[in-house]
């Protein structure tokens, strides 16, 4: 397919942009897959779930945490939407995970989601951001108006091949889970018209994911994201050469998940 590439599909995404003002750029986290209908949707009300992230892009690598919440009724959960809560970690020596004081994403997000369709900015209908304790709500209306937010939330990513692996298991919190196992893959194309001709991108992403039905919100036990994006020029000119191929590979390792989740940002909403 022929067009433009956008940028960055999913909650987490979302709420680091609100977090840190960053540009969006493509990126895994737990709910990018949401669109494949073999991926479980297990958004159970108190549930939580940590996840440790490596980037490796650049000859850079980034390392993080998150939790991502799933609030009960009594939080503000309802019969027709969840109250999300995504909080960036801290760990001390003894491996104890803790929400970084005052930070943090709280989300509405309606319970359509199970339908997997539209974009995901169609199922949220709140955002509450924090920083630094400060607390700012944020409109539907004013995400959508938002260049860099609807550009993020406008692709999801939907596989055009997948193949399905062998099952595995995976050791989490000292016990074992027999995993599904699947690789995604899809490419995209974007061109631009430059005085030196046209200069065509073709980026190839691929997501492995380790998937138990058992782990909360995608049941994503593991993930690991390759991207690499080519450029050249139509046609080759001595005067200019495209940019270098570039590859960003991302893992998210699930560290613990449970239950009986409480409000951290602020109380409830």
């Amino acid at each position: 397919m022929e067009g433009r590439i956008l940028r960055g599909p999913a909650f987490c995404v979302l709420a680091w942009m609100l977090l840190a003002g960053a540009t969006p750029a493509l990126a895994l986290d737990v709910f990018t897959l949401w669109r494949q209908p073999m991926i479980p949707i297990e958004m159970h009300e108190g549930a939580w779930a940590d996840y440790r992230t490596q980037v490796m892009a650049g000859g850079r690598r980034d390392h993080g945490l998150t939790r991502i919440v799933c609030l009960d009724r009594q939080a503000g959960t309802d019969d027709h939407s969840w109250l999300v809560e995504i909080l960036p970690l801290t760990e001390d020596q003894d491996g104890l995970r803790t929400p970084l004081p005052g930070e943090g994403v709280r989300m509405r997000v309606s319970r359509a989601l199970l339908k997997r369709e539209g974009r995901l900015l169609d199922a949220v209908s709140e955002i509450v951001q924090w920083k630094d304790g400060v607390a700012t709500s944020t409109t539907v209306e004013q995400l959508r108006d938002d260049p860099l937010v609807a550009a993020a939330l406008q692709d999801e990513f939907i596989a055009a091949e997948i193949e399905v692996g062998k099952a595995t298991h995976r050791v989490i919190q000292e016990r074992q889970y027999l995993c599904d196992q699947f690789v995604f893959t899809a490419a995209d194309t974007q061109a631009a018209d430059l005085p030196a001709g046209r200069m065509i991108q073709e980026t190839t992403r691929e997501i492995s994911a380790a998937v138990n039905s058992e782990i909360p919100f995608l049941g994503l036990a593991y993930a690991t994201e390759r991207i690499r994006s080519t450029s050249r020029l139509d046609p080759p000119s001595r005067r200019f050469s495209p940019p270098p191929p570039t590859v960003r590979v991302e893992i998210m390792e699930l560290v613990g998940f449970g239950g009986g989740a409480q409000p951290v940002l602020g109380g409830t909403h």
